[in-house]
């Protein structure tokens, strides 16, 4: 068998994109901020601990989300591989 009469199934690899090294590292540190101020919110529910101002709020709970979801997004984990 020559050549020409095997098919060959082609993959169509996308463009990989990767963002640069101080984007990474401020998308992780703002994700890892969101995770320990929903943390800590969560143990201020529970505790008499009191670390933020104000105390246990739903606005943490968001803010923290937010922060954490934009966060990933900085570090790159939500770009498209393909």
């Amino acid at each position: 068998m020559s050549g020409d009469s095997l098919k060959t199934n082609k993959i169509k690899i996308g463009k990989v994109h990767t963002r640069s090294v101080p984007n990474r590292i401020f998308g992780w540190s703002l994700c890892w901020l969101g995770l320990v101020v929903i943390v800590v919110n969560w143990i201020e529910e529970f505790s008499d601990l009191e670390v933020l101002p104000g105390g246990h709020s739903v606005f943490y709970l968001a803010g923290g989300s937010v922060a954490a979801v934009i966060g990933l997004w900085r570090a790159g984990v939500m770009d498209a591989k393909s």
